[in-house]
């Protein structure tokens, strides 16, 4: 397979992914070995690339089914190469091997990460599923059974709650910090109905944590501040998917609507 499908995949998802695939595209053209991101791990990760690049080629898609695969393509790709760039090192286990001839598990996960995307309707989303399987390139830790579970749960969420997740992982930082109550934001309490039914689903799949209480109410029930926290899998899925990078006036407009910080 040529280096033109690649950059062809990467100008399909522009729509979404914006400029970011120009840098990118300017290695395949200045690279003769074709490689994505250069470096000393640029001959892996294009193998990777290429050959799932070479199986989104081959499927019918619709318009905008191109434009979702094309922008997470281009979203991993450039995850991993920012990733290069402030000193990470591509995870050195058999994570890009092909084991008793066994599809590598990069190749899964990267095409779980695609057909995920595919089908996301909030392409708010898209950024961060291609984080997702950036970062997993560098984390040892986390098996391929692990990173299927975290796609299927990045899959199931809504963007909102990915919003959620990361404006509670910063009032926590934020309490840690300063070690001290936030201006009696304690006792606020959220009380808009889908924002509490998005937070109560959050706490069924362990990633925020309420306070148990013994008042009879039911999930539909005004969640007290006080009570609210992320759980260690909540913020690990905000530092896999670098939740940090959600644009920050977003985030703004979605905390002025429920005051999870200041």
């Amino acid at each position: 397979m040529s280096k033109n499908t690649i950059k062809d995949i990467i100008e399909t998802g522009s729509e979404i992914s914006g400029g970011i695939g120009g840098a990118i595209i300017g290695n395949l053209l200045t690279d003769p070995l074709g490689s994505v991101i250069g470096g000393a791990s640029g001959p892996i990760i294009t193998k990777v690339f290429k050959s799932i690049g070479l199986e989104i080629k081959d499927r019918y898609l619709s318009q905008r089914e191109v434009i979702r695969t094309g922008a997470a393509y281009t979203f991993a790709i450039n995850k991993i190469k920012e990733n290069e760039i402030n000193g990470q090192t591509l995870r050195n286990d058999n994570f890009f091997k092909n084991i008793n001839y066994k599809r590598p598990a990069s190749d899964e996960v990267l095409e779980g990460v695609i057909l995920s995307s595919q089908r996301e309707f909030e392409e708010l989303k898209i950024k961060f599923l291609g984080n997702l399987y950036a970062n997993i390139c560098f984390r040892v830790e986390i098996s391929k059974e692990h990173a299927n579970q975290l796609i299927k749960t990045a899959n199931s969420l809504t963007f909102r709650q990915f919003c959620i997740l990361q404006l509670m992982n910063e009032r926590q930082t934020e309490r840690q910090k300063t070690n001290f109550k936030l201006r009696g934001l304690d006792n606020w309490e959220i009380s808009l109905i889908d924002v509490v039914a998005e937070i109560r689903d959050l706490q069924q799949r362990g990633l925020l944590k309420i306070l148990t209480t013994f008042d009879g109410g039911d999930n539909s029930d005004p969640i007290q501040l006080k009570k609210l926290s992320t759980t260690k899998s909540g913020l690990f899925f905000c530092e896999i998917l670098s939740l940090n990078e959600i644009d920050r006036e977003t985030l703004d407009d979605i905390n002025n609507l429920i005051s999870l910080k200041e």
